[in-house]
């Protein structure tokens, strides 16, 4: 989001100075100042800001109170509005409607939610007494050229990785179906509202949902890959809560639960009110070819993450066993390679700070590269 609101910042004449640790400079546009710095170092960006004012600071890192107070502590003072990007995702999403910014929250399924909603109270209190005008962001769904829509994937930047299962004619695990209706909005579209905001005294000491017109289903998704890459999907819609418990981690499990699993549609028509230019333009097919189109030509970006793909075959394999049992296990039996390839990169990836191990897994690398030769994980 933020090199995309960079971007349309810089399209309309404005001047622009980002705080970066100057690691991933190909994706930050030239025409914008530099700071290197961490974020995250307080002293260090109060030093480099000393002498500095601007109109608008916008802070896309902050995940929880501890780092929104370190930010107003930095920025509130040097800013005349502090835009805070919050979520959609703060809302009760257990009641089912299309959500605007006065409806009840948070949703307390999944903490990233909560620790949004309490960042969002904690600004409001902050800013009414230090006199600082802020104004409140929720994203819905957002996607890029590096980022594929959907519930689970793997890190971005190796989101081809999706692609290349459905090119291997191998299955893509949806729960409820992949009914959940959301909205999904293309980067670009989400910073023509964002952008919007900023410096508009409208929007002052507010909350905005800056999510596009377009609403769709996992399945969706799903299908529109499967028509750009004219291959169909094959999909295992496994139980939501078996599934779920198969994360290790607590706060995957809760992105699943709390967020990928349930509607979230929300209206934009307060942005709108106030960005009456607001026109979204890209739809899902559209985008998603943008997306796709960006991977192939780039190398596949950072590859394809064969422990995630692996993990989407242990998964479907132990959970099929007692809900799939009549057709899924020929699929595998015949899968060898794959399934070979699942329990290497599982158990190595569990043992890979082993010397020994690490050795084998670029051997155990190069090997499954070749396998896939046809195409990408082409199995």
């Amino acid at each position: 989001m933020s090199a995309a609101v960079v971007d349309s910042c810089i399209s309309k004449g404005y001047k622009v100075t980002m705080i970066n640790r100057g690691n991933n400079v190909e994706f930050s546009n030239p025409a914008a100042d530099t700071i290197i710095c961490d974020a995250r170092d307080a002293d260090a960006i109060k030093e480099k800001t000393r002498d500095l004012h601007f109109d608008v600071v916008i802070d896309f890192i902050v995940f929880n109170q501890e780092q929104l107070e370190k930010s107003l502590s930095i920025f509130g003072k040097i800013a005349d509005q502090y835009v805070f990007i919050s979520s959609a995702q703060v809302y009760n999403t257990s009641i089912a409607k299309v959500h605007e910014e006065d409806d009840e929250c948070p949703q307390k399924l999944w903490s990233y939610s909560t620790n949004k909603f309490a960042c969002e109270q904690y600004l409001q209190q902050y800013c009414a007494g230090n006199n600082i005008n802020y104004t409140i962001i929720r994203p819905g769904v957002n996607y890029d050229n590096r980022r594929i829509p959907y519930g689970v994937t793997p890190p971005v930047g190796m989101h081809y990785t999706m692609v290349a299962r459905i090119l291997a004619g191998k299955p893509i695990i949806t729960w409820n179906n992949g009914q959940n209706k959301l909205n999904l909005t293309r980067v670009e579209d989400f910073a023509k509202g964002a952008v919007g905001l900023l410096g508009n005294p409208k929007a002052y000491n507010d909350s905005f949902n800056v999510v596009g017109d377009y609403v769709y289903t996992w399945k969706q998704v799903l299908d529109t890959i499967g028509k750009i890459v004219g291959k169909p999907v094959f999909t295992v819609d496994l139980p939501l809560e078996q599934y779920a418990d198969e994360f290790t981690n607590e706060r995957d499990k809760g992105r699943l639960l709390g967020g990928r699993a349930c509607d979230l549609v929300c209206s934009n028509m307060k942005l709108k009110s106030i960005v009456p230019d607001y026109n979204p333009s890209v739809n899902l097919e559209q985008g998603l070819r943008m997306t796709i189109d960006w991977y192939r030509e780039n190398n596949y970006y950072l590859g394809f993450d064969y422990k995630w793909d692996a993990e989407q075959d242990r998964v479907i394999q132990t959970l099929s066993r007692e809900h799939y049992k009549s057709g899924f296990v020929n699929y595998y039996q015949l899968q060898s390679t794959s399934l070979l390839i699942c329990k290497c990169m599982y158990y190595i990836e569990y043992y890979k700070n082993n010397k020994v191990i690490a050795c084998y897994w670029r051997l155990l690398k190069k090997w499954a590269e070749k396998v896939t030769k046809l195409h990408p994980m082409g199995y």
